[in-house]
C-alpha cells in the first residue's frame, strides 16, 4: 500500500476513535436507597434527593427505588430529610454511577445506597435493687420518679439525648439509720436504647444504748 494511503487510513482510525470517546451515551441506572435509624432498623417517611432533585420518599420498609439516566462515572450528591425526632448526618453522601456488564436478558443491576437518620433521643430504662432499702424515694436528676417497694425494688424509664449524663439517687433522709446515706450513681446514655441496673446494699446502724449513770452525791459537811 502506498505511503499516502497508509497515512489516510491512520488518520481515519484516529478520527473514529476520538468521535466514539467524546460522545458517551447516557445510561439507565437502577438505584435503591435504604434508610435506617439504627443498623437493621428501617425508617419510613424520609425524603431523598439527587443533586437537589427529589427522588421519592422511603416506604414502610425504609426503601426508595429510582431509575435515573446519567453518564457512567458521574458523581451525584445524595441528600435526605429525616422526619421529626431524627436527624441526618451533617456530611452529605456521594454516589458514583458505575457501569456494570451483565448477561444479555438479565435484570438491570441495582446500586444500593444506605442512609442514616439518627434518633435525637434515646430510651433508657432503670431498674433499682436496694437491699434493706424498702420504701425509699428514687430521684432522677433531683426529681422523684419512683419509690422502692417492700423488697427494695423500683423501676422507671426516661427519654433523653445520647451522650447526656444523669444522676440517680436513693433518698434516705427519712431513714437516718441506713448506711450509706443517699447514695447516688451517674449514668451516661449511649447512642442506643439501654437498660441500667442500680444495685445498692444498705446496712442498718444500731442505736447505741448508753448506761445511765447515777447522779453523784456530794456530801457537804
Amino acid at each position: 500500500m502506498p505511503l499516502k494511503n497508509r497515512l489516510l487510513v491512520v488518520v481515519c482510525v484516529v478520527v473514529v476513535a476520538s468521535c466514539e470517546g467524546g460522545h458517551e451515551m447516557t445510561r439507565m441506572f437502577a438505584v435503591a436507597f435504604v434508610v435506617e435509624s439504627d443498623p437493621g432498623t428501617r425508617l419510613g417517611g424520609v425524603r431523598v434527593a439527587l443533586d437537589g432533585q427529589p427522588i421519592g420518599q422511603s416506604d414502610s420498609h425504609g426503601l426508595v427505588r429510582a431509575r435515573i439516566f446519567r453518564l457512567p462515572g458521574e458523581r451525584l450528591v445524595v441528600t435526605h430529610e429525616c422526619p421529626e425526632g431524627y436527624e441526618a448526618p451533617v456530611e452529605a453522601k456521594r454516589l458514583r454511577l458505575r457501569r456494570f456488564v451483565g448477561i444479555e436478558g438479565s435484570e438491570l443491576p441495582v446500586l444500593e445506597v444506605r442512609l442514616r437518620c439518627d434518633p435525637t433521643t434515646r430510651v433508657a430504662a432503670f431498674v433499682v435493687r436496694a437491699k434493706n432499702g424498702a420504701d425509699l424515694s428514687v430521684l432522677f436528676n433531683g426529681r422523684i420518679v419512683a419509690r422502692t417497694n417492700h423488697l427494695g425494688v423500683a423501676h422507671f424509664s426516661i427519654r433523653a439525648r445520647a451522650g447526656s449524663d444523669h444522676a440517680v439517687e436513693l433518698d434516705t433522709r427519712a431513714h437516718p439509720r441506713l448506711r450509706p446515706q443517699s447514695p447516688t450513681r451517674l449514668f451516661t446514655l449511649p447512642d442506643a436504647n439501654e437498660i441500667f441496673v442500680f444495685d445498692q446494699s444498705f446496712e442498718l446502724k444500731s442505736e447505741s444504748h448508753r448506761r445511765r449513770r447515777r447522779p453523784k452525791i456530794t456530801k457537804i459537811e
